[in-house]
């Protein structure tokens, strides 16, 4: 069926209509004046649905409540943002390093510098392909770093390149070295290979959510990650058929954990506690546990702050 056009009086209106309270109409005006309503609605209102009639809400759901859960999940994508760039500066660092170390700063266009194995030649080209088109990029649209080294030197320093290189990209240059570099920065963080690609390749995901706003708090990844000794000290049975803290939001603090330095992850846990603390008094018609399971948190998530 097609989507009409609805004015925001027509949107509080059907909110109504599907049980919802709208206690302070002004108060809800402005906030889908400034929220789109699909996104605010639409994005976050699965924990309130009554689920025994269609487009239907649990009695006595506030209007309030699904915009907390939204505020909740905006300020906690600051929060998972902020560390995953300092996670994301260091590895840039320790590629640069290891790389140019074993290869040279300037020979990051050699294919024969990375795993040229057959089932990977192809993807490695490709990537070196997708390099030169970046720097050209950067080149036209006048990053002063690239500029400055093309036009002096003809070359970018590894070092230097990273920097513009997008954290996907970044994932992608680890995948493809060969294995004695990957070793050396996955040992770094007391990591197989195998298990950091993971890593990499998650923080990127989650990354590119918080960077453009996308819902974040009930995420499903792709990739699983591998049972560490915080899932065994949190209680988390890898026998779960959920597999909770492998693929939901709190694998991904998990990995933070491993990645960042102790006092780093503390100030960023804190935080996530905290605005967990302020969700629970704002809801009235859920339960906090409610949102904890759908973010994949054990009962004593709190306990990891000090393990």
């Amino acid at each position: 069926m097609e989507k009409i056009f609805k004015t925001l009086d027509e949107q509080i209106q059907l909110l109504k209509s599907r049980n919802i309270l709208i206690e302070d109409y002004n108060k809800a005006y402005k906030i889908l004046e400034k929220n789109n309503y699909y996104y605010l609605i639409n994005g976050y209102k699965d924990l309130f649905l009554n689920h025994k009639y269609k487009n239907q809400y649990i009695k006595n759901t506030k209007f309030e409540e699904i915009y907390s859960i939204y505020q909740f999940d905006k300020n906690i994508k600051i929060n998972f943002l902020k560390y995953i760039l300092l996670i994301e500066n260091e590895i840039d660092t320790y590629i640069a390093y290891e790389f140019s170390k074993a290869y040279g700063h300037k020979n990051y266009l050699i294919s024969k510098n990375f795993n040229n194995s057959d089932s990977k030649i192809i993807l490695v080209e490709k990537f070196i392909s997708n390099i030169l088109s970046e720097i050209k990029y950067q080149y036209k649209n006048s990053n002063k770093m690239i500029v400055h080294y093309w036009d002096n030197y003809h070359y970018i320093p590894l070092w230097v390149l990273v920097r513009i290189l997008s954290f996907g990209k970044i994932s992608k240059f680890y995948s493809l070295m060969k294995q004695k570099e990957q070793n050396t920065i996955s040992r770094k963080f007391n990591l197989q290979i195998s298990e950091f690609k993971i890593y990499l390749q998650n923080l990127t995901l989650i990354r590119n959510i918080c960077a453009h706003d996308e819902k974040l708090y009930d995420i499903t990844l792709k990739n699983r990650i591998y049972p560490t000794k915080y899932h065994k000290e949190l209680n988390i049975s890898k026998n779960d058929k959920f597999l909770y803290a492998t693929r939901d939001l709190f694998s991904i603090i998990i990995i933070l954990k491993i990645l960042l330095e102790k006092v780093e992850f503390y100030n960023f846990y804190i935080n996530i506690i905290k605005n967990i603390d302020i969700l629970q008094t704002e809801l009235i018609t859920i339960s906090i546990n409610k949102v904890l399971y759908k973010m994949g948190f054990p009962n004593d998530y709190k306990k990891l702050l000090y393990l």
